[in-house]
């Protein structure tokens, strides 16, 4: 597997792509290890920059930045993450059996693993958190990459895909919703302004 060529069909021509990948080994370390975590170097890369380098203005002056912030922000942008692949890879499977679709476990975190391509590329606009947004809208796009691989991974029947795809992406959006509320806490807990002092400031 060619990590360029995987991202590049996956976000391209996913619906060409699926079949290749069906008809592969579904090794979960390797899938990890040669694709996934080389992909989410992306996002480590500009989290550090964003919240180490870059970070927020202050409305006083001041940033928010500081490398302890990047360097914990890195860390844990790649373990919620992985956890986020294995959150809908879970999902795809259990679900599975609900919409006569085929229960496997290295399949379900193939399609997981791959389909979440639009969310690792997206992870570059951390390194300006004011657009922290896009990234959103980038992991949106995850959605159709999910859907062209349903019938194909999963086996699932035309008549119940959309329905399998709501579901996924419903439950999805709830365990997502948890695992931010938990990294910005953490973050929060971390991440102390460096404020300028307030009298220089009124001089």
């Amino acid at each position: 597997m060619n990590i360029i060529d995987r991202a590049k069909n996956i976000l391209i021509t996913p619906q060409n792509e699926w079949p290749v990948v069906d008809k592969e080994q579904a090794n979960i370390a390797t899938i990890l290890t040669s694709y996934v975590l080389p992909m989410l170097s992306i996002g480590v890369v500009a989290t550090f920059i964003g919240q180490g380098l870059i970070g927020q203005s202050l409305p006083f002056g001041g940033s928010t930045a500081s490398v302890k912030a990047g360097l914990i922000g890195a860390l844990l942008y790649v373990i919620m993450s992985v956890i986020s692949v294995f959150i809908v890879a879970g999902t795809i499977d259990v679900l599975a059996p609900s919409f006569g679709s085929e229960k496997n476990w290295g399949k379900s975190f193939q399609m997981a693993a791959y389909s979440l391509t639009a969310s690792y590329v997206g992870a570059i606009f951390l390194l300006f958190p004011a657009l922290s947004i896009l990234v959103i809208l980038c992991t949106l796009f995850c959605i159709y990459a999910l859907y062209t691989g349903i019938p194909i991974m999963k086996k699932t029947t035309a008549d119940k895909q959309v329905a399998y795809l709501a579901v996924i992406i419903l439950i999805t959006i709830v365990a997502m919703i948890l695992v931010g509320l938990i990294q910005t806490e953490i973050l929060k807990s971390i991440n102390r302004p460096k404020m300028p002092d307030i009298n220089n400031f009124f001089r």
